[in-house]
């Protein structure tokens, strides 16, 4: 019934009466079914449908009682995004089926000025009246108010107590804390009521220890951005209806691989495995290769408590000396990890493959494992690069050595089709056993890394040309084209820091973002420019749009595939467990479960794509806290560092160990002007200019883990990176604020 009163509405051009509805349902039902009559039952169903199309905004019912679908409306349903001024955006998801029947999300930004926020604060679901004439649309509605994961810190005024957000954006509103508190203190709150307009009843729901406890502060920061640790009541009594081992029952209908040589091979102190592999020679001389990742989804019934939490958090956290789970560590390290020497169900795709990393043919099947034994890096590494064997892994030897050599070959295809790879090395941190910084070292992707990244991208890619093939949808890992004009300012800058693309040939950004080869030699550009590689392969990274998870397949520009998923880690991420779902379906040939995938994947994707996000942000909130704790130890010694950026504010200054601080202007000698042109600073007192690659001996003043910033000082400069007519360009730019300080002194006087 609710797809013809849909139909109704979507072939309406005005609001239209219920009446009208009704009328027009039963003409369109007649026409399917001669003996369809509308009786009262069937029009209170109707009236039912719009009132809940009503009560979450896909429709609009005017004044006079008539209706009409929100999207042919001006009002439009987003959450709005404020900025530190009072304006704001609201963004707004909007769904679209085209003419071949598959659903579509779209997303886009209206700006609110402050006058026409009314009273929104960041992150509420409003209704906006766009008006296309001016571009300042206006917030008619606050339909909710998400005042989760409040967190901040207790403050009292007399014998009361509020909390004081941590996040400004939502310190307008003020919140009650009856229950009293300990001032000072970090808290996270939950909302029981609301008194007025931007007046809440609170209750505070967690404490965090002292701030100076790494563990917490850890936890603090992941909470600061949306991120918690916890799980609900009822996903904590799923659990313990979830048996610890494989029973003969959970067998049924899988075959049996518990007699194969099957492996992990993960970090040493990883304990969520959910891959594993297999590797046997063929008499034809192909490899047939298995990989075999853990069937989470046999335990997590869809919209069950620990899958809805699963879903909101989106993926595990990994942060500086801290993961925050997907799933709850009985799970996620227990019964769902292929753990060595135990029976485990798995998803398996096995896979002939040539000595050309030609994919001949595969199959993919509900299995049994038992991994033989859990592997780590660095001693597979040792094997792989120096020869050297532990004893444990004797054995396995000669199938690590095949496996790495059709993983070198399927890296080899891939870079001549077109992939992009990144040379840019990740901080590792050294915590000590109570979580303290000790240090800290390059993280670098070695031959059993790229080993297993191999293995893992070749199933997602037949994954998904699997599930396609079926006429499913898909959760697909899409990767948009480089920005062109990102990349023409990108090759400006290093023009103007002497290191300048191809010379004299006039490339332009939109002809590499057509062009693979040429993206692949600019990458390799950036990755052998010496001292300043890093900055240059991060800057250009940022070129790049980010990968994100849709049902509308764009191909993954990066790694040069046109199908690609994410199987591979259901413990890990919230899509690769809806992949495992998805393709359960596929092979019960249950067509009667397209539709349903059609109306899910979006709203998956979108929501996947943000909690990823969040995450990174987190991940890197807490890098730059340890990086701020452990040079706080360090106040007053030198280091040298490279400049790799510079602005009117002062020089970003990174470190050997990769470490990075800035020095303010104010805390150079005399004055200094920002040159856009050499991308420097320049001197207008004639002491030292600085640019773009200068090695520089510093100074550290301050640091603030609260901010997490270090401030330096300069003591020298070691060696400075010479720019082609920096003088000229600069001597201009210092006779021009010369002249700008003269006439506001005799202004002045």
């Amino acid at each position: 019934m609710e797809d013809y009163v849909y139909l109704v509405l979507k072939k309406a051009k005005k609001p239209i009466s219920f009446d009208s509805i009704c009328s027009k349902v039963e003409k369109i039902m007649g026409n399917d079914e001669e003996s369809f009559a509308l009786n009262e039952e069937k029009k209170e169903e109707i009236k039912k449908i719009l009132a809940k199309g009503v009560s979450n905004y896909s429709l609009y019912l005017s004044p006079n009682g008539k209706y009409i679908l929100m999207s042919k409306t001006s009002f439009k349903k987003g959450k709005f995004y404020s900025d530190k001024n009072g304006n704001g955006r609201v963004n707004v998801i909007s769904q679209y089926v085209d003419d071949n029947g598959e659903k579509h999300v779209t997303q886009k930004n209206y700006f609110i000025s402050k006058e026409n926020s009314k009273g929104s604060i960041d992150g509420d679901i409003v209704m906006i009246d766009v008006d296309s004439r001016d571009n300042n649309s206006k917030i008619t509605k606050i339909i909710n108010r998400h005042l989760e994961n409040m967190v901040g810190e207790v403050y009292r005024i007399g014998s009361n107590y509020f909390l004081r957000p941590i996040d400004k954006k939502k310190q307008s509103i003020n919140i009650a804390l009856p229950d009293g508190g300990i001032e000072g203190q970090r808290v996270a709150v939950d909302i029981t009521g609301q008194s007025a307009d931007n007046f809440y009843i609170g209750k505070v729901a967690r404490v965090f220890n002292h701030k100076d406890d790494p563990e917490e502060e850890v936890l603090w920061e992941a909470f600061k951005l949306g991120i918690d640790d916890q799980f609900s009541k009822e996903s904590l009594e799923q659990i313990k209806k979830i048996p610890t081992k494989v029973r003969d029952i959970d067998k049924i209908g899988r075959e049996d691989f518990t007699e194969w040589e099957i492996f992990t091979i993960d970090g040493s102190d990883t304990k969520d495995m959910d891959d594993a592999v297999s590797c046997t020679m063929l008499s034809n001389g192909n490899y047939q290769i298995g990989v075999h990742i853990a069937d989470v989804s046999y335990y997590i019934p869809e919209d069950s408590p620990l899958d809805m939490d699963a879903r909101r958090k989106g993926t595990s956290n990994y942060l500086v000396g801290k993961v925050i789970p997907m799933f709850p560590h009985e799970l996620s390290n227990g019964i769902c990890s292929l753990n060595p020497e135990v029976e485990r169900l798995a998803m398996s795709c096995i896979m002939e493959v040539n000595p050309n990393g030609k994919l001949i043919n595969y199959r993919i099947t509900p299995s049994v494992i038992k991994s033989r034994i859990k592997m780590s890096y660095e001693k597979v590494n040792d094997i792989l690069k120096r020869g050297i064997v532990d004893p444990e892994y004797e054995e396995y030897t000669e199938t690590l050595r095949n496996l790495n050599k059709l993983a070198l070959v399927l890296r080899k295809n891939r870079i001549k089709n077109g992939a992009i790879e990144f040379n840019r090395p990740d901080i590792k941190v050294i915590l000590d056993d109570n979580g303290k910084v000790v240090g800290f070292s390059k993280r670098v992707q070695d031959l059993a890394e790229n080993l297993i990244e191999e293995y893992m991208l070749l199933t997602n890619e037949t994954i998904d040309k699997f599930i396609v093939k079926n006429g499913f949808p898909c959760l697909h890992r899409i990767h948009d084209v480089p920005n062109s004009e990102k990349l023409n300012d990108y090759l400006m800058f290093l023009s103007a820091i002497n290191y300048s693309f191809k010379s004299g040939m006039n490339i332009t950004g939109e002809e590499i973002a057509e062009n693979r080869e040429l993206m692949q030699e600019l990458v390799a550009h950036a990755n052998s420019s010496d001292k300043l590689s890093n900055l240059l392969t991060y800057m250009l990274i940022r070129c790049n749009s980010r990968a994100i998870y849709s049902p509308n397949n764009i191909g993954h520009y990066g790694l040069a595939k046109e199908n690609y998923l994410h199987f591979t880690s259901p413990i890990r991420r919230y899509p690769d467990l809806t992949v495992h779902r998805d393709l359960k379906d596929v092979l019960n040939g249950d067509t009667k479960k397209i539709n349903k995938w059609k109306e899910k994947l979006p709203e998956i994707g979108v929501w996947s794509s943000k909690m990823e996000k969040t995450e990174d942000d987190a991940e890197d909130a807490t890098l730059r806290l340890k990086c701020a704790e452990y040079m706080g130890e360090h106040i007053g010694e030198e280091f040298n560092g490279i400049v790799t950026g510079i602005s009117d504010r002062g020089l970003t200054i990174e470190l050997d160990n990769l470490i990075e601080g800035f020095v303010k202007t104010r805390d150079l000698k005399g004055s200094y002007v920002y040159s856009s042109d050499s991308y420097s600073l320049v001197s207008i007192d004639g002491f030292d200019n600085y640019f773009v690659g200068d090695i520089l001996k510093v100074k550290v003043l301050s640091t603030s883990k609260e901010d997490k910033k270090i401030n330096f000082s300069v003591i020298s400069k070691i060696e400075e990176n010479k720019i082609v007519n920096s003088h000229v360009i600069n001597n201009d730019v210092k006779i021009k604020a010369k002249n700008n300080r003269a006439k506001r002194f005799k202004n002045k006087y």
